[in-house]
Formats: C-alpha cells, sequence, structure tokens
C-alpha cells in the first residue's frame, strides 16, 4: 500500500514558530494531541533514517503523555556566553553524538607573552635543536618535552633558551645576525630577563626545567663566544640546584619525593629524575673538555659527587621509559657492562675522564711515576676498547647503522657513538706523545677520524664533536691537508677556525710553562710537579700558597680545595689508586696566582669584531659586585660570590620561590 494514497496513515505535527519567526525547538504538544497522534502515527511504510527516528519517538511521547506535568522549558542562552557547540551526530555511528556530548569543553589555550616565540620560528627551532644539539640534547626526554610543549606547560624561559641554542642552524634567523654563532642572543637575552632580577639573582624555581635552562645558557654561551676561559656561571648555578634541592646525588629509592598525588615510582618522577642526573653529568663532561684543552680545573664538589650519581642510562630505555625497570645501573669509577644496554653517554663519559688522564699525565716532567702512569693510561685505554659490546665496537657496518639513525627523532645514541670513537684515536695520539713514539700520522687514527667525518657529514660541524677532534688532531698533525678541509667546514658555520684559536692557545700555555720554570719560580715549579702522594702533602701545599675563597665546593676553584671538604675516611680512598689516578690532578694543583695570565678572548685573537656575548650582555645578568675590568682579572671571582654561603643564601631567600 502506497502511504501517498492513504494520508490519514501518517500524521507529522505542524512545525511551531515564535513570534521572531524562528523554529520553535522547545515548543510543546498538548498532551491530548500526542494522544490522538500517538494512536493514529504508524511508520510501517516509512523508508530508511527517518523510520527509525520515528520509531523512537513515538515510545517517548506516550511516556511523557502519561508522567503528568510536563518538563519546564530550558532557559534560554545568554549571548555574552561563549560556547563550543557539540559536533552533528553522524548517523552512520550512533555512539558519535554520545562521545561528543560528553567531551570536556576545550577553552582556549594561552599563548606564549614573548614575542620571539612565533608558531612556525618555535617549530622549526624546537625541531632543529633536537636533531642537531648534541650533546645538551640528550638532557630532555623529547617525548615529554613535545607533549608538554603541545599542551604549553613548559616555562617560556626554557622554549626561550632551546631556541637560543637551535637559532644558528636556522637559515632564517641567523640571516638577521652578523654573524650565525650569535643567532640566538636575542632568545638568550630575554630568558635572563625572566629567570634573573636586575642584580643577578635568580628568580626562577629551583626545579628541574630551571636546571635545564641554566646548562642551556651556559651551552650558548660557549657556542656564541667559544669562549672556554670564562667561568661557567650558570654551570654553577644549576649544580647547586641539583643538589640542594633535586638531589641528584642522592639514591631514587632515598630521594625525597614531591607532595603531590603522582605516585612514587611513577614514569614522571623517573623521568626527572633521570634527566637531573643527565644534567649534572652535562656539566661534567664540560668540565672533562676543559681539563683536556685547556688544564682548567674540575670542579670541586663535582669530583666528590661523581662517586654518587649514577651515569645516565641507554639511550633506547630511556626513550621508551616504560622499560625503566630493566635499566643498568652504572657508575663511572666500575667497568662498564658488556651488554646490549650499556650507556651509550656513559662510555663517552668515560673516555673522556681517560683522556683528561693521559693529557695530565703526558704535561708532567720526566720521572719514573710519570713512566708508571703512562703505562697505567695505556691499560686503561686498552680495557675501555675492550669493555664495548659488540654493537659499539667501532667498525664500518655499525658505523653505517648508527648514522642511519640520524635520520629519525632519536639520534643521541647515534652521535654519542660517533664521539666516543672520535676521542679514542686522539686519547691514543696524546698518549703516543707521552711515550715519545709520535712521529708521522698514525694511519688508523686518520682513517678512523675520516670515517666518522664523511658518514656524519653535516651533523658533525654542527657540534662540539667537530671542535674537539680539530684541536686534538691539529695539535700533532697541523700539516695535514684533511684537517684544514675539516676546519674550513666547520669555520663556515661557526665563523671561527678551531686550528687557530687552538694554536694560540697553546702559544700562552708555552709562556706559562716558561714563567713557571725553576729558573723563574722554584717553589711553584716544585709544587706543580709534586704527585699527591698523601693528605698531608696536599695541604701544606695549599699552606705554601693559600686562596681566599671560602668555602666554596660549586665554584671553579683549584683541585687542590677539594681535599678541604672530604673526610678522611673518602680521601684515603681517593688516594688508594693507581699511579695515573694519583697524578691525573698535578697540572691542576699549580698554585693561584693573582692575577692569573688570561688566555686569548675571541676579540683579542682577532676574531670576532664585537665582544662576545659573556661580555657584552654580562651587565643584565652582573651577580659580582666588580666592575668588569677587576671581573677579567679574577676569573673565579663568579665562583666567589655564587658559593659564598651569605651571599647565595641572602640572594636565595630575596627570591619569590624561598
Amino acid at each position: 500500500m502506497d502511504p501517498r494514497n492513504h494520508p490519514e496513515q501518517v500524521s507529522l505535527s505542524p512545525v511551531n514558530h515564535t513570534v521572531d519567526g524562528r523554529i520553535g525547538g522547545s515548543t510543546r504538544l498538548p498532551d491530548d494531541a500526542l494522544h490522538t497522534n500517538g494512536e493514529q502515527t504508524t511508520v510501517a511504510f516509512v523508508k530508511g533514517g527517518k523510520r527509525k527516528r520515528l520509531s523512537k519517538e513515538i515510545p517517548a511521547r506516550d511516556q511523557i503523555s502519561r508522567s503528568g506535568e510536563p518538563s519546564p522549558p530550558h532557559p534560554p542562552l545568554s549571548t555574552d556566553e561563549e560556547y563550543i557547540a557539540a559536533p552533528k551526530r553522524n548517523r552512520s555511528n550512533p555512539t558519535a553524538g554520545t562521545a561528543s556530548q560528553l567531551s570536556p569543553i576545550l577553552h582556549k589555550v594561552q599563548q606564549p607573552q614573548s614575542k620571539l616565540l612565533d608558531r612556525d620560528t618555535t617549530h622549526e627551532l624546537v625541531n632543529l635543536f633536537f636533531a642537531h644539539c648534541n650533546p645538551h640534547r640528550m638532557i630532555f626526554h623529547k617525548p615529554s618535552f613535545s607533549a608538554e610543549l603541545s599542551h604549553n606547560r613548559l616555562p617560556e624561559y626554557l622554549v626561550l633558551v632551546v631556541c637560543a641554542v637551535a637559532a644558528p642552524l636556522s637559515k632564517s634567523v641567523s640571516s638577521t645576525a652578523s654573524i650565525a654563532r650569535l643567532a640566538g642572543v636575542p632568545f638568550y637575552e630575554e630568558a635572563v630577563s625572566i629567570m634573573f632580577d636586575n642584580a643577578g639573582r635568580l628568580l626562577s624555581e629551583p626545579c628541574l626545567a630551571t636546571a635545564q635552562a641554566l646548562c642551556l645558557m651556559e651551552m650558548h654561551e660557549v657556542a656564541a663566544s667559544h669562549s672556554w676561559t670564562k667561568h661557567y656561571k650558570y654551570f654553577d648555578l644549576a649544580l647547586r640546584v641539583l643538589e640542594e634541592s633535586l638531589e641528584v646525588h642522592v639514591p631514587d629509592d632515598k630521594a625525597r619525593r614531591p607532595a603531590s598525588p603522582t605516585p612514587p615510582d611513577s614514569l614522571d618522577m623517573y623521568i626527572e629524575r633521570e634527566c637531573s642526573r643527565r644534567c649534572f653529568w652535562l656539566i661534567q663532561l664540560m668540565g672533562w673538555i676543559n681539563a683536556i684543552y685547556t688544564y682548567r680545573p674540575l670542579r670541586p664538589r663535582c669530583v666528590e659527587m661523581m662517586a654518587t650519581v649514577r651515569l645516565p642510562i641507554d639511550e633506547t630505555t630511556f626513550d621508551l621509559a616504560v622499560h625503566w625497570h630493566s635499566a643498568t645501573s652504572e657508575f663511572i669509577h666500575a667497568p662498564a657492562p658488556r651488554t646490549r644496554y650499556a650507556s651509550q653517554f656513559g662510555h663517552v663519559l668515560r673516555i673522556l675522564s681517560l683522556y683528561s688522564t693521559v693529557q695530565a699525565v703526558v704535561a708532567m716532567d720526566e720521572s719514573t711515576v710519570r713512566e708508571a702512569a703512562l703505562r697505567d693510561c695505556r691499560k686503561d685505554l686498552e680495557e675501555w676498547d675492550a669493555s664495548l659490546s659488540g654493537h659499539l665496537r667501532f667498525s664500518e657496518d655499525n658505523l653505517e647503522k648508527q648514522v642511519s639513525m640520524f635520520d629519525t627523532s632519536s639520534n643521541t645514541g647515534a652521535w654519542c657513538f660517533c664521539f666516543m670513537h672520535a676521542l679514542y684515536p686522539c686519547s691514543c695520539l696524546a698518549l703516543a706523545e707521552g711515550e715519545g713514539r709520535l712521529a708521522e700520522p698514525v694511519p688508523w687514527v686518520r682513517k678512523q677520524l675520516g670515517m666518522i667525518f664523511d658518514a656524519t657529514g653535516t651533523r658533525a660541524k654542527n657540534t662540539i664533536l667537530s671542535a674537539c677532534v680539530l684541536w686534538s688532531y691539529s695539535k700533532y698533525h697541523p700539516d695535514d691537508p684533511q684537517l684544514h678541509i675539516w676546519d674550513h667546514d666547520f669555520e663556515k658555520t661557526w665563523g671561527f677556525s678551531v686550528t687557530v684559536v687552538a694554536h694560540q692557545w697553546r702559544e700562552v700555555q708555552a709562556k706559562e710553562r716558561a714563567a713557571n720554570s725553576p729558573k723563574n719560580s722554584p717553589p711553584q715549579r716544585e709544587q706543580a710537579t709534586e704527585p699527591a702522594a698523601n693528605s698531608a702533602s696536599v695541604v701544606n701545599a695549599a699552606e705554601r700558597h693559600p686562596v681566599d675563597l671560602g668555602e666554596q665546593p660549586h665554584g671553579d676553584a683549584a683541585v687542590v680545595q677539594r681535599y678541604d671538604f672530604i673526610p678522611q675516611g673518602q680521601y684515603q680512598r681517593t688516594v688508594d689508586t693507581t699511579a695515573a689516578e694519583q697524578i691525573v690532578q698535578a697540572p691542576l694543583l699549580r698554585p693561584h696566582r693573582d692575577p692569573a695570565p688570561n688566555l686569548p678572548s675571541l676579540k683579542a685573537s682577532g676574531l670576532l669584531d664585537a665582544r662576545p656575548p659573556s661580555e657584552a650582555f654580562a651587565n643584565g645578568l652582573t651577580i659580582s659586585s666588580q666592575s668588569p675590568l677587576h671581573r677579567d682579572d679574577d676569573r673565579r671571582s663568579m665562583a666567589t660570590l655564587l658559593n659564598s654561603p651569605v651571599q647565595l643564601r641572602g640572594n636565595m631567600a630575596s627570591a619569590p620561590w624561598a
């Protein structure tokens, strides 16, 4: 039967209109009308979705008619009230409408206040940072960072310093700067204005984000000024935050838990603890690099904390944090595990420690103690190479596999592989120099370095890997044509020649050694060559050359000062080591001369027409009360002020979070 021939079988209610002509969606039919229409209405001849809708509406109307009083009408919506309408229901998916109605209202996300952090710039620089900026990229858990950035939960100063470090690698951003390595200065300056007051006091909360930002500020300063002569004031502040607030030296099961509903063994807590340790080891990594190339002393407190702070875990487990329970606990003085999941970052730190030891021993005068220390160094280097598991040993196949990871977002393990196998041949060259066996270029050293540079391509010159290799290799083979090709590639990116700067450094160091000769300064020379055989000799040396630095274990003081902070039992354990480990600090125990001869700055080297950022922007960060001239004369004045108990506690007390 055709429903068109029997219209009485289908009854449609007329559409009610409001006074203003709009459809009255809330108008309700009288009860008697509902009864009448309910009896006559049928859906037998209605097709498709309309039939289904009517079959649901008819029982509902019958129920409403029997319920008595109708429900009150809905109040009209205010025109001033903002809301987000639910999407139209998809009839092909009956649950779509219900899901959309149960979803929370999406509030407008607050935009960054900084004009520098527009969406395009932030997106580009953050991705460049995680693609190229090693080793400091390793102090972040990228999945967590990306999630927090997407929800705008990161402190603005942290995003600014990330962009500051990556800015030289962006063609669009670096084109606005006079020199590419200065492209991040505007981001850096704005981050400084947020984190510090005009007197240089730290205002940011002493949390992981603050420690990470301070580390990146120091790395920006190093890259922008390529100055390894200045004091690492940001690292000192970061180290204090890591120890006193984050308790990086305390085992995870004994560390204080934050007052929050987050479970103590949650992934967030694990990631924060691991990132804190990585910040500490980044500071130590740069300390070893300074000790290798500039003979700068290690931070006393870092030397103590290395015994208790775990090494970073392997990069795979770090990225896939859900497997953190299976991570291997490694320490710098313990043998490396020969497993698949040995820490790549840990192997980099081990070879840097050995390289630093070799350089310190080579700088000693000829003696039987030096010969024994050199033998220990060779043994340690051979043991390090033998400790590498199969996938971390240097070979053409392993190099190819590691380099392929550079095309992914997880490239830190590959960078560590290349860096540690570039440092190893440099260590062997230094050892050969100490043993008197260095003549023509060592074939395997040149071949291995060439393979790494060729495989990494532009990624080598974008990081400190290239600078370290060029600095070391130029000392032994300055006329190698391949060296100048690598150096030219680095100079095109960063605007200065590593070989030129390294040569100037060595000239200054040679003059310093000549000034310390027995003819000019017998007491000082005697102390510089005296091994640290026992605690009494070290204390006597400190008494002969007093340094009024106060108790500042975080600062860049002479290493002789560190024994003042070690209990007798701990010190005895320190000196009961191999000859090489006893001698490693010997060049760093040289007395402090006031004023100390400054090594050439970037401007003095003729490589920069303007002052480097470490000088040009220091006025806005002036933590020291000294004038810039006096600050240049005393390379540890910043450490004295930062670590003075009275001054620093006073600064912290004035901060909002104190």
